[in-house]
């Protein structure tokens, strides 16, 4: 009988799961908002914010070509939403007929809800502070590639609301517009310390029902343009 030698069996070789494609991009997103938040675009490495996501640093190129696509898709992810939003709620304020009141609503609602984040946390406001401040070139692109198509539709329903007022008037407004909303959602301390508490930007509805009425005033106050115009050519007619 042949002598036989059995071999001991050998335990399979467990090879730890990869991650899910879709969960290393959005741990890489998460990680990126926020670091740019809170250091700044350039004092952010592509390997500070691997390290941070737990992933290896080559996949911020393999998924985004590196820093720059990284945070242009983190700042586009929230004006998708902040656009669609806004759209969805001018097409709703068309319905009945459009008011000056609903055009404003649809514009800044949306914003202050994305500023503040549905969790509370006010993160983008921070990330859109920051990168202004530190005046990144890249920043200035991206609010031109994301908001210019959604600014030129709200000018015009603003034109539709004013149509006496110049076009001139119409953009310096809504202009003013947008930086009020921004200062309110990012620096609400002052007037919630000022007023002990009585008046508390982080209350989305309280700001929009104070905000509203007080910028469709401001954008149905007298043009300023008109009068000099009709001062200059009555100034002309008396040289004649």
């Amino acid at each position: 009988m042949p002598f036989v030698t059995t071999l001991p069996r050998l335990a399979p070789r467990l090879t730890p799961p990869q991650r899910p494609t879709s969960e290393t991009r959005e741990q890489l997103l998460t990680a990126a908002e926020r670091l740019f938040a809170e250091r700044g675009f350039a004092a952010v490495s592509v390997r500070m914010i691997a390290a941070e996501a737990g992933v290896n640093w080559s996949l911020v190129g393999y998924y985004f070509r590196g820093k720059d696509g990284l945070l242009a898709e983190v700042y586009r992810r929230h004006c998708t939403t902040l656009n669609a939003e806004r759209l969805r709620l001018l097409t709703e304020a068309r319905r009945p007929g459009l008011q000056l009141e609903s055009v404003i609503e649809a514009f800044v609602r949306p914003a202050l809800a994305e500023i503040h984040g549905r969790d509370g946390q006010n993160q983008y406001s921070r990330l859109r502070a920051t990168l202004a401040a530190e005046d990144v070139p890249l920043f200035t692109q991206l609010v031109a590639d994301n908001f210019d198509q959604s600014s030129r539709t709200f000018v015009a329903a603003l034109r539709e609301c004013l149509p006496d007022l110049p076009m001139d008037e119409v953009l310096w407004r809504f202009h003013f517009m947008l930086g009020t909303i921004y200062y309110s959602a990012s620096s609400p301390q002052r007037i919630k310390a000022f007023s002990r508490g009585r008046c508390d930007p982080g209350d989305l509805e309280a700001t929009v029902q104070q905000l509203v009425p007080f910028l469709a005033a401001a954008f149905r106050s007298a043009s300023i343009t008109r009068p000099r115009q009709r001062r200059a050519r009555g100034a002309k007619s008396k040289v004649r």
